[in-house]
């Protein structure tokens, strides 16, 4: 499931991940059923041929926000170098609100990123 107003809602997730995603081929590759939802989502498998000639950063970008959505156990953010997103985690990494393991700022701009994590178990983060 897609996070929404991350900004603002940090605070109701745990067990963060980033997942740095070097092509749609690595993409597909990540998880067994990702192919078979692709063309559950679309009606047509997504060839291998034609990701030489794909907009990894544009139509990928959608993609994979759209197929990660299709898993309501987990939740994602997706983002890339200097999108409005990144910026959201920049910020929150200036005011040590999150800890990534890793500096947000240091990314690969021809790269997209996904910060996995699950909703906090915890009650009292939702009556902040």
């Amino acid at each position: 499931m897609i996070a929404t107003n991350f900004d603002e809602k940090y605070f109701m997730y745990d067990n963060f991940a980033i997942w740095e995603i070097r092509s749609m081929d690595d993409f597909f590759d990540s998880h067994s059923m990702m192919r078979e939802i692709f063309e559950n989502e679309y009606g047509a498998p997504f060839s291998q041929k034609s990701t030489a000639e794909f907009d990894f950063m544009g139509a990928g970008f959608a993609i994979i926000e759209k197929l990660l959505d299709c898993f309501r156990d987990k939740h994602f953010f997706v983002f890339s170098s200097d999108d409005e997103n990144h910026d959201v985690l920049k910020g929150l990494q200036d005011r040590k609100t999150i800890n990534f393991g890793m500096d947000i700022y240091v990314l690969n701009p021809a790269r997209i990123y996904v910060l996995e994590m699950d909703k906090s178990k915890n009650p009292q983060v939702y009556d902040i």
